[in-house]
């Protein structure tokens, strides 16, 4: 099947999660209603070991280009749904034994989080959570953005949302932020960087206490392949679930490395982490509930590691 995604440069999100807790934060439901980024939803039933059924795209900055079939796995990603890639190109050695750390992100980061990441190897009292539905990375950018206030409905534009499962200590303080990078409108690493600058000036000035940021990308599709057949990236797919899909595209690894060579004493690339598979029916990056109890124990494996 040939993917034509269509290319439009906009202001992109990023998605970045804190996680500190003493106990975790309640799963997300994957009934039907639970919905894409911007909504819908279908029932999630895992489609086995297989890899994605659809073929990758490969574009270049500014464009995911049409293609009949990329390659099983990006260079820096793991197959097999594994994790891979942690550290950024050029980063000095992260500092260890944080107090809090916080993951910050959006409603696809809780519905992992949420299946057992805080007891699959990390101390949980000095890991907690805070999301949005919404939580792209120009939202989080954003200094004066509601989603900022630790009160409200996560579902809700205007209204922020708590701190989930709260470090034991120092949770108004973390001194590492784990930022879900999230979006499926930025079409450039220029973009991308853009954006991702931004947001560091932001979480500076949210939390003077941070020692340092970690950059991950969403849960990819296996082997990076496309899973959905009518992902269509650009302008108006963050608020669009039939337009979102795991996939990620290069430029976006590529910007998140070059960021983080820019801040070598600050910031690091994270873990790229694959689902087993492909989720059926397609709900446009979420997951099913097996792929996302998989990625919780991979990531937990690595920060377990890195603490």
């Amino acid at each position: 099947m040939r993917i034509q995604l269509k290319a439009v440069i906009a202001l992109g999100t990023l998605g970045f999660v804190a996680a500190c807790s003493s106990s975790p934060p309640e799963p997300t439901s994957p009934l039907a209603g639970a919905g894409g980024e911007a909504g819908g939803g279908a029932p999630a039933t895992n489609a086995g070991s297989g890899g994605a059924p659809a073929s990758s795209g490969g574009g270049s900055a500014g464009t995911l280009a049409e293609t009949g079939g990329a390659s099983g796995s990006m260079s820096g990603t793991s197959s097999g749904g594994g994790a891979s890639g942690g550290g950024a190109a050029g980063a000095s050695a992260a500092p260890t034994n944080f107090t809090c750390n916080e993951y910050l992100g959006l409603l696809t980061t809780n519905e992992w989080y949420s299946q057992g990441f805080e007891s699959d190897g990390v101390d949980g009292t000095k890991w907690q959570l805070k999301y949005h539905h919404y939580g792209y990375v120009g939202t989080w950018a954003d200094p004066n953005s509601p989603f900022w206030s630790d009160t409200g409905d996560s579902f809700t534009l205007t209204q922020g949302s708590s701190i989930q499962s709260p470090c034991a200590m120092s949770s108004a303080a973390p001194d590492r932020l784990v930022f879900a990078a999230l979006d499926w409108e930025m079409l450039t690493e220029d973009a991308w960087v853009t954006a991702l600058e931004a947001a560091l000036a932001t979480f500076k000035a949210k939390y003077p206490s941070l020692r340092w940021v970690e950059l991950m990308t969403m849960i990819r599709c296996p082997g990076n392949q496309m899973c959905n057949p009518n992902a269509n990236y650009g302008p108006g797919a963050n608020m669009t679930a039939s337009r979102q899909d795991c996939y990620v595209p290069p430029y976006e690894d590529s910007a998140l490395a070059k960021v983080a060579s820019l801040h070598p004493d600050f910031v690091s690339v994270g873990p790229k982490v694959e689902a087993l598979a492909c989720r059926m029916p397609i709900d446009g990056a979420h997951l099913s509930v097996e792929s996302n109890q998989h990625a919780a124990q991979v990531i937990a494996t690595y920060y377990a590691a890195h603490p």
